[in-house]
């Protein structure tokens, strides 16, 4: 059916206010401590409300001693690699659960405001901004929101959060746990863009605030995935992804950066789109060589 046609449920369980956060951190407990943690605090985010998930006993211990113990409510062992991270705290947390996740070096947050110097300012209030994310969820029943994922106050907008196929970065994102058995992610980099792409395909939109962006260094703070990360791996990736959804994929290799990215569009002709777990099922997951 087209997406006009498509029925969304929208998602009641539990209050738009009742959301936890999931840190994943590899190698980086100082950077989580002065950064993701500091910046949580700064917005007075309760700790209880927080789960850092780290990949080993030993890295247990290392940020056991290095973070602040009233500065985190959780700290649990998962498993190595940026999926593998990722697929866990899906598994971890019941299905429906409210989930805030965050990358572990996040300096701060962002607002557009039309009056300011370049259009933008620190973010005033971040438990609002998710709380509103997850209003919006059960509203439209789009269980995927982000943010804009450029820090600067000149492509930001205000207004509504979009709704058709967009990028939804993966340093911060809100979802309603839709479990393992709807969302896996297959590949470590571009895993954002993937999960964009099934759950654009499961609930038909995913939502993203244009008026707000973190501030992260990415790929510059040591430690973290970018240890195992190669420019093949990267290509590799994004090529999987364009050979997974030919007409959702496109790669972009204008990037100043050198990494190739990929561009999100729907290609299908409006009155073949088709979503749901069917229209998920009709792709092959992406899969890049080790």
């Amino acid at each position: 059916m087209p997406a006009a046609a498509h029925s969304r449920k929208t998602h009641k369980r539990g209050a738009a206010a009742d959301w936890i956060i999931a840190i994943p951190s590899y190698r980086r407990a100082t950077t989580l401590r002065d950064k993701t943690l500091t910046l949580l605090r700064h917005y007075r985010i309760a700790p209880a409300r927080i789960h850092v998930f780290v990949a080993n006993k030993e890295e247990e211990t290392a940020y056991r001693a290095t973070l602040e113990p009233d500065s985190y409510g959780h700290l649990h062992i998962a498993e190595p690699g940026m999926a593998a991270v990722r697929n866990y705290i899906t598994r971890f947390f019941p299905v429906g659960r409210q989930i805030f996740n965050m990358d572990d070096d996040i300096r701060g947050f962002i607002e557009w405001s039309p009056t300011a110097t370049r259009h933008e300012r620190s973010l005033r209030d971040l438990s609002a901004a998710i709380t509103a994310g997850f209003a919006a969820v059960r509203a439209t029943g789009y269980r995927l929101f982000g943010f804009y994922p450029v820090a600067n106050g000149f492509f930001m907008r205000g207004g509504p959060p979009t709704t058709d196929l967009k990028y939804i970065i993966g340093a911060v994102w809100g979802i309603v746990n839709p479990g393992p058995a709807a969302l896996t992610v297959t590949i470590d980099d571009k895993e954002d863009y993937l999960r964009t792409v099934i759950m654009y395909l499961l609930d038909g939109g995913v939502l993203r605030f244009n008026s707000i962006a973190p501030q992260s260094a990415y790929y510059k703070e040591p430690g973290g995935m970018q240890e195992e990360r190669t420019m093949k791996r990267i290509r590799d990736s994004a090529e999987a992804m364009v050979t997974a959804f030919p007409d959702l994929v496109k790669i972009n290799l204008t990037k100043k950066s050198g990494m190739p990215e990929v561009r999100l569009r729907d290609s299908r002709p409006e009155e073949e789109r088709r979503f749901g777990p069917a229209a998920l099922r009709a792709y092959t997951m992406p899969a890049v060589k080790k």
